[in-house]
C-alpha cells in the first residue's frame, strides 16, 4: 500500500499544480486580450491623428503666400 499512497500523493500534487497553472494561463489570456483591445484603440486613434495632420499640412500648403510678396499689413506708402 505504501507505493499506492506515494502514487496518490504525486497525482494529487500534479492535479493541484495543473489547477493553478490553468488559472494563471486564463489570467494571462485575459490580460493579453485587454492589451490587444487597447492596442487596437490606439492604432485607430493614431490613424485618425495622422489623417488630421495630413489635412492640416494640405491646408497649410494651400495658404502659403508667394516668397517675394510682402505681408498684407506692410504699407509701401
Amino acid at each position: 500500500m505504501h507505493n499506492a499512497d506515494v502514487l496518490a500523493g504525486r497525482v494529487q500534487r500534479l492535479e493541484e499544480e495543473n489547477y493553478f497553472l490553468t488559472r494563471r494561463v486564463q489570467e494571462l489570456d485575459e490580460a493579453l486580450t485587454m492589451q490587444q483591445s487597447q492596442l487596437d484603440t490606439l492604432e485607430k486613434q493614431l490613424a485618425r491623428v495622422m489623417r488630421d495632420m495630413e489635412r492640416v499640412k494640405e491646408m497649410a500648403s494651400e495658404n502659403v503666400a508667394p516668397v517675394n510678396t510682402p505681408p498684407p499689413h506692410y504699407n509701401t506708402w
